[in-house]
């Protein structure tokens, strides 16, 4: 039977946009030149944390991504606001402002602003089976009585990459893109089980070997936690890949969890997340000896489940401390 989670498409976008190379790819080709080609992308320091709102007490923005000008003197800085929607929703573009506003006040009671705010910029990924029949414009969230009253509305729009209106010529820059858009265009219909091998045989392409096993498993939580293709189903298709059988049922066991904790009171869930971060511990210990105190209190730090289940995977495949030490400092972040 398959198993639904109500964050799935959520949770599978921001698997793919966590990956800087991922984010770096997503600019580079599907936003505007004339935005672009001022940016400098070597650097993009990426936070999935978003941001807690105190009036409303709610969390708003998806992946934020943080890039540089090219000119590099005034060290400008940049941030792209990468916001996931998978039904349309009329005031999007006002959930992207107090986001905007929410990030500069912040900046303000840090005192990190300089003489001039830093440009945020709106990016709404949506995959919905309806058309976005919305204004990306914020001006027309208002009614005016008169012209006269334009002076006093902001004036800005967000981008909006609508998946579902994109034919799938422009799918195909990386690898990565095209099987990140097939997925989310196709997640709805009947399509998916003969596109899943078409998702595969690009999978296949991937040189590097851990990101192959890191995008299966992605897929296939995602295919499963939507119920898009029933779970037997969905382990023929996966059979072709080693350890494909095992990751149908790790991906099973998750998607439970997670409905589980929807269900239970917070100090639950806190239990888990203690209870991953000793594990994450005791393997790591297990693999390369008493930890040092930092690395300890590091771990002690991430406070997602899905940052530490994703550790507990990878910790048996890193060659050195120093290579785990990283992967805890970019979970960290």
């Amino acid at each position: 039977m398959s198993k639904k989670i109500p964050n799935a498409h959520d949770l599978c976008f921001k698997s793919f946009f966590s990956r800087e190379d991922f984010v770096r790819d997503f600019i580079q080709y599907y936003l505007p030149e004339e935005v672009k080609k001022h940016l400098d992308l070597t650097i993009i320091e990426i936070d999935m944390e978003g941001y807690l709102s105190e009036e409303f007490k709610e969390f708003y923005s998806d992946v934020v991504a943080k890039v540089y000008f090219k000119d590099r003197i005034h060290e400008l800085e940049l941030y792209f606001l990468f916001e996931h929607k998978s039904k349309p929703y009329r005031f999007t573009i006002l959930q992207t402002l107090n986001y905007q506003v929410q990030k500069w006040m912040r900046l303000l009671v840090d005192g990190k602003l300089d003489q001039y705010l830093p440009i945020i910029v709106p990016v709404v990924i949506y995959n919905g089976y309806k058309g976005w029949n919305f204004s990306v414009q914020f001006e027309d969230l208002f009614q005016l009585p008169s012209e006269h009253f334009k002076d006093f509305i902001p004036q800005f729009r967000h981008i909006l990459h609508d998946i579902g209106q994109m034919d799938e010529a422009s799918f195909k820059t990386t690898t990565i893109m095209e099987i990140f858009h097939l997925l989310l265009k196709y997640i709805y219909y009947p399509e998916l089980d003969t596109k899943i091998h078409e998702i595969y045989d690009l999978l296949e392409k991937l040189p590097d070997n851990d990101k192959l096993t890191d995008y299966l498993f992605i897929i296939v939580r995602y295919v499963m936690a939507s119920g898009a293709i029933p779970e037997k189903r969905l382990l023929e298709h996966t059979k072709r890949f080693s350890g494909g059988e095992e990751m149908i049922g790790v991906a099973a066991r998750e998607i439970e969890e997670r409905v589980e904790q929807t269900r239970k009171p917070y100090w639950q869930k806190q239990a888990k997340v203690e209870n991953s971060q000793e594990n994450l511990i005791d393997v790591a210990t297990e693999v390369y000896g008493p930890l040092p105190g930092m690395l300890h209190e590091k771990i002690k730090s991430i406070q997602s489940l899905e940052n530490l289940r994703a550790l507990n995977r990878k910790v048996i495949r890193t060659q050195s401390l120093e290579e785990f030490t990283e992967l805890v400092n970019r979970a960290a972040q």
